[in-house]
């Protein structure tokens, strides 16, 4: 999963006092790394519709246990299968002001997690042939996506120390490491790819072809560096 950050300030040396600051050079550095997903979550659901209530819930009941055998055996576990949502809602036809019951609808859905990326596409034909009708929501992820932001942050770390020592030279000044104080600005630093195929997957005679393109993590920092 994606992990969350908040802004921090770290102090690599105690702050000079008021009364004695010193000058001071305040630069942005950014950091960008790209990664491959690892990692895909999808929706995946029945709907099924019968003038009888029962009887839809039956159908639905029989085609999501087939449906989850399937995944099963190409090797989708349990823990990977996640019920999203259940609901039964009836259905009416409108005419001459009125109101008419004409049957009911009954959508089971449920969240898959797929840890091959090239799986995917096995995993939609897989599951329109088993009678799966809905798909929804197809999101791509890194499974370590902070080891990857980590190496951002180092990435803006040196891109601030550049701007800075830019700046010194053209003061004709002598900029002083460490920096006085460094505050983390990034709040979203991944910038996930999405697919959103049809609310309704109707069949699927050959496996889609799946692309999980490239993620950027993105850091970004304040540094004030002080300088003579």
């Amino acid at each position: 999963m994606n992990p969350s950050f908040y802004p921090h300030t770290y102090y690599p040396h105690s702050p000079p006092s008021l009364s004695h600051a010193p000058n001071t050079i305040t630069v942005h550095g950014q950091g960008t790394v790209k990664a491959i997903p690892d990692t895909i979550s999808m929706t995946i659901g029945v709907m099924t519709e019968n003038l009888n209530v029962q009887e839809a819930l039956k159908e639905n009941s029989a085609k999501s246990t087939q449906l989850i055998q399937a995944l099963n055996q190409m090797g989708i576990r349990d823990e990977q299968i996640e019920t999203a949502s259940f609901t039964i809602n009836p259905k009416y036809d409108y005419s001459d002001g009125k109101a008419t019951l004409i049957g009911y609808e009954v959508q089971h859905l449920f969240t898959l997690t797929v840890k091959d990326v090239k799986q995917a596409g096995e995993v939609y034909k897989t599951a329109v042939d088993s009678g799966a009708n809905i798909a929804r929501n197809l999101q791509f992820q890194l499974q370590n996506a902070d080891l990857y932001y980590q190496e951002a942050l180092k990435l803006a770390v040196q891109n601030a120390k550049e701007k800075a020592y830019t700046i010194a030279r053209s003061l004709k000044a002598t900029l002083h490491e460490p920096p006085v104080e460094i505050i983390e600005e990034t709040l979203y630093p991944v910038y996930e790819s999405a697919v959103s195929p049809k609310a309704t997957v109707l069949a699927a005679q050959s496996v889609p072809p799946i692309q999980p393109g490239e993620q950027r993590l993105q850091a970004q920092l304040k540094v004030v560096f002080s300088y003579g």
